[in-house]
């Protein structure tokens, strides 16, 4: 008898110290994130791995797969679904969550960084609604603002609507909104729209200055002038998978929130700073970016905001968006 229950309490000796094992383990989650090498959000997101560490105590770890540096957003949402723990999604993988995400992304929407933030908030809060039973959205954050790049003049909206313009035919609202504007839209996409301008089958496109920055030396051949209007910003968030953020031990997640807000703070200032530092150095080598008085802003401002406009976006995005968008944005806007 003696023996017996000598032998229950090791048993339970040991189960309880392979529990304790158990607990100790590390939960790493795999984080797919398809990001340039030593761009801010590559060297943000391993800032993020270390704080995550740090404030975990080792006990909450984030890996990047290098199978999906140069995934597709597409195929990051497909893995998300299966393999994956989480993913830095840009607009396009957002959307693919919930299409009404783009309408951030729509020209003059939003118009500065305190404009984006009050946006992404409660971008994040309707998507937390329309698809938290299956992922945690952690933070958004821009990385920079979209310019109109061209092979002639661009200084007022009347030389802008006189171009034929290149636009991603993925991008549907965004051709419908050009179109309902009178613009000639011409379908073009990264890969080819350095021809097409060579060929004169374009003037004008729809882009990141650091993109035509990274191959100034064969766009400066065709690429003659760059807005000075921002036309929107382009964005990501980090997108967590409900089943493995609940593997996060719940007391450790408010402060692990905090970390991810702050350095996707840091990220986006330093995306902002390296996309001036693209634009100095193109307009060293000869880009032309005219100056932009208030008057000529609210010229380009007008020209996206105007009556055919708002209704196409109206029908194009639900109301529950547009009317809690708009309200954030206008509560700040300051004039």
């Amino acid at each position: 008898m003696v023996r017996t229950r000598h032998l229950i309490i090791a048993l339970i000796l040991s189960c309880m110290a392979l529990g304790a094992i158990s607990a100790q383990t590390p939960i790493t989650l795999q984080i797919g994130a398809a990001v340039p090498a030593n761009s801010p959000w590559d060297l943000g997101l391993r800032k993020l791995a270390a704080e995550w560490s740090r404030i975990s105590g080792g006990k909450v770890r984030i890996a990047f797969p290098r199978s999906m540096a140069n995934a597709s957003q597409d195929d990051m949402l497909q893995k998300l679904r299966f393999t994956l723990d989480g993913a830095l999604l840009d607009t396009t993988g957002l959307h693919m969550l919930d299409s009404n995400v783009l309408l951030l992304s729509m020209p003059s929407i939003i118009r500065d960084d305190k404009e984006f933030d009050a946006a992404a908030g409660v971008a994040l809060e309707l998507l937390r609604k329309s698809a938290g039973e299956r992922y945690e959205f952690l933070a958004m954050a821009q990385g920079g603002w979209i310019h109109f790049f061209a092979n002639k003049p661009l200084r007022t909206p009347e030389d802008f609507l006189a171009m034929r313009i290149g636009v991603n035919q993925n991008q549907e609202l965004l051709v419908g909104q050009l179109q309902a504007m009178g613009m000639r839209t011409v379908k073009a996409d990264t890969s080819t729209i350095l021809l097409q301008f060579n060929s004169n089958a374009l003037d004008v496109v729809y882009t990141s200055p650091l993109y035509i920055g990274t191959l100034w030396s064969q766009f400066k051949r065709s690429v003659s002038s760059m807005s000075s209007f921002k036309v929107a910003p382009f964005f990501g968030a980090i997108v967590i998978n409900k089943r493995s953020w609940e593997r996060v031990p719940e007391n450790l997640r408010p402060a692990l929130l905090e970390a991810t807000e702050r350095i996707v703070k840091e990220i986006a200032r330093d995306s902002r700073i390296l996309e001036d530092d693209a634009i100095a150095s193109m307009m060293s080598d000869g880009l032309i970016v005219p100056g932009m008085n208030l008057e000529q802003r609210k010229a380009w401002e007008g020209l996206f905001s105007g009556p055919q406009v708002s209704s196409f976006l109206r029908e194009s995005f639900s109301p529950l968006w547009y009317d809690a968008v708009f309200k954030a944005v206008e509560a700040v806007r300051g004039y």
